[in-house]
């Protein structure tokens, strides 16, 4: 219910005005946190599933999700050109500092796998491997060397920027365009290099508070690129990036000043707009992984379930389209009123009833009784094939290839309808993804916005096989003593009995494909 919703969105904005505070007074709390400064796993039980579906954790993260979505819908951006479009060839717009950071390294990530770069990782053709490539461990390996770099460059790069507001006024400020660009290539280099102490300057000493964020968030950034042993990637993978990208917001690096807390609160508008473009950069890695190193699709629930990696940027996506349509129904109001203005200006009269009933056509029994007569002065009604602001779009537009093509490095939803067709040549789309398929029936973006955040919450966050791998430290909290104690780790392997087999670990059976033989 919208109820709920805004009820999830307050306690967002709660954490992200509180989050200076939150992470300095966690010791406070009665939580195993206070045994260790590194983050751990608190879900092991159905027991542990169940404080975690009670937690402000759920709240936040479901929270912090919903309002992604609600930040683009929002009314507040209606009035701004084209509001829900991604510009690829400026990215970095809606980024603050330490996020165009975070943006470079990101970028930089998606060339690790290329071959034709000098320390490329290229998959082992040799391997024989249904799943799996062995050569993502040593990605994977990269990404935990470089991960402290990544990390430190961004905190770097927003408190360097902090008090940006301030220093507008000084003739030497550079502006913020050059501001984020100078970021991006700063945390480019920072992934790009494995040398960890080169991304912190000499006279600049990290507290044991910041060692202590820096290791949280180092966590969270390996987790959310699949596992290293199993081979695998999904949406707990994905949900870690989440989790990542919150506990950014909540230590103030989704702002340009301040701590995202007090008199500078973190607005949805922020948040969506900055997820959106984080969520492409993020994606382009994860789809170069997924494709080339052939991951195994973690926990996935086959052809039944909504897509085998991702369901995030499902969803985002569609909040952009919805987003989209919002503008247009705005921009069309504001083209009847000035129309009217015009006629009112130039003495024409403006009753429109006189003005329907000279416009229909005579009594016809072949014709509908709401026949007009089209007025050469009202816009066309345009199909899917002319510009993107002007044609109408429902669901059911995923099925229209030239569009996919012309609009997937703009819009997140076709962009990810076209991953699945890309790694699927060839397969029927009613076969190969049956759940989207009937999605693309419903009757408008409303309807897919709501059901896919109700399939995050019930399918990912309230799944135990999902979050079971989920680590907790002083920003994102668990507020619950754990089942069990000790470094047990999460299964090893997903299919107990090989990629045939039908027994899976969390009791989730495998359905195979109906093309399958």
């Amino acid at each position: 219910s919208s109820a709920s919703s805004q009820a999830l969105q307050n306690e967002t904005m709660k954490s992200a005005n509180d989050a200076t505070t939150s992470s300095s007074s966690s010791g406070k709390e009665s939580s195993a946190n206070d045994d260790s400064t590194s983050p751990k796993r608190y879900i092991y039980t159905q027991v542990d599933m169940e404080h975690f579906k009670h937690s402000s954790a759920h709240k936040e993260l479901l929270g912090f999700v919903s309002t992604m979505g609600k930040g683009l819908t929002s009314s507040n951006n209606t009035n701004s050109s084209s509001p829900h479009s991604y510009n690829a060839h400026a990215p970095l717009n809606d980024l603050s500092p330490a996020l165009a950071s975070l943006h470079g390294s990101l970028s930089c990530m998606s060339t690790w796998i290329d071959p034709n770069t000098t320390d490329g990782l290229p998959p082992d053709k040799e391997v024989k491997a249904r799943f799996g490539n062995p050569v993502f461990r040593t990605w994977h390996q990269r990404l935990t060397e470089r991960s402290g770099a990544i990390i430190k460059c961004l905190m770097e790069c927003h408190g360097k920027y902090v008090n940006y507001n301030n220093m507008e006024s000084l003739e030497t400020t550079p502006t913020k365009e050059e501001i984020l660009k100078e970021c991006s290539q700063l945390g480019y280099q920072a992934a790009s290099s494995s040398d960890d102490s080169s991304s912190t300057p000499p006279d600049h000493e990290i507290s044991s508070k910041e060692n202590e964020i820096i290791t949280e968030l180092r966590c969270y950034l390996h987790d959310a690129f699949g596992h290293p042993i199993r081979l695998d990637y999904g949406t707990g993978h994905e949900c870690s990036f989440i989790v990542f990208l919150l506990s950014l917001c909540k230590i103030g690096c989704f702002n340009w000043t301040g701590a995202g807390g007090g008199t500078n609160p973190t607005s949805p508008e922020v948040i969506g707009h900055a997820s959106l473009a984080l969520l492409h950069a993020y994606l382009n890695v994860t789809r170069g992984l997924q494709r080339d190193y052939m991951l195994e699709p973690a926990g996935s629930h086959g052809v039944w379930g909504l897509d085998d990696y991702h369901c995030v940027p499902f969803y985002l996506g569609a909040c952009q389209i919805r987003a989209r349509e919002q503008w247009q129904q705005q921009r069309q109001q504001t083209q009847k009123k000035k129309k009217l203005e015009a006629k009112e200006s130039s003495g024409i009269g403006t009753d429109t009833d006189d003005d329907d009933d000279a416009r229909r056509l005579p009594d016809n029994p072949y014709l509908p009784e709401s026949t007009t007569v089209t007025d050469p002065s009202d816009p066309p009604i345009l199909d899917a094939t002319h510009a993107d602001n002007n044609d109408h779009w429902d669901p059911s537009i995923i099925h229209n290839r030239p569009n996919l093509e012309s609009y997937r490095g703009t819009y997140l939803y076709l962009s990810c309808i076209h991953f699945i067709q890309q790694i699927k040549p060839g397969v029927p789309f009613f076969e190969s993804s049956p759940m989207l398929n009937d999605i693309s029936h419903l009757g408008n973006w409303s309807k897919v916005m709501a059901g896919l955040l109700r399939l995050f919450e019930g399918e990912v966050l309230n799944k135990l096989p999902v979050v079971q791998h989920f680590v907790f430290g002083s920003i994102f909290k668990a507020n619950w003593t754990p089942s069990r104690k000790g470094p047990l780790e999460a299964p090893k392997r997903t299919f107990i009995g090989g990629p045939g087999g039908v027994e899976v670990t969390g009791g989730m059976p495998v359905t195979r494909a109906p093309w399958a033989k």
